[in-house]
């Protein structure tokens, strides 16, 4: 299952939106990618943070090596903690 958020964020002159996406297959858990839209063309996935519901554990996966803005990231982690269980709404 994936769902996109509609809400698009911008920084440093890129804009982001968020994936929501559940796993079962190779991973139990649920994750929220963060995804470069534009300008054209777009990086696509930026990070991931992923919720384990196997284990509990919470994990982020950096897709990219170039910098991104840490208010970015912040952002994105508070996203993440609301969205993915345990915390979910």
């Amino acid at each position: 299952m994936t769902s996109a958020a509609a809400e698009r964020w911008y920084y440093g002159g890129r804009w982001y939106t968020t994936t929501l996406a559940s796993s079962v297959t190779n991973r139990d858990g649920m994750g929220l990618e963060l995804d470069d839209i534009a300008p054209a063309p777009g990086r696509g996935p930026v990070v991931e943070a992923f919720h384990d519901d196997t284990t509990g554990e919470w994990t982020f996966i950096s897709h990219i090596t170039e910098p991104l803005p840490l208010d970015l990231i912040e952002q994105f982690i508070a996203e993440a903690r609301r969205r993915l269980p345990p915390g979910s709404d």
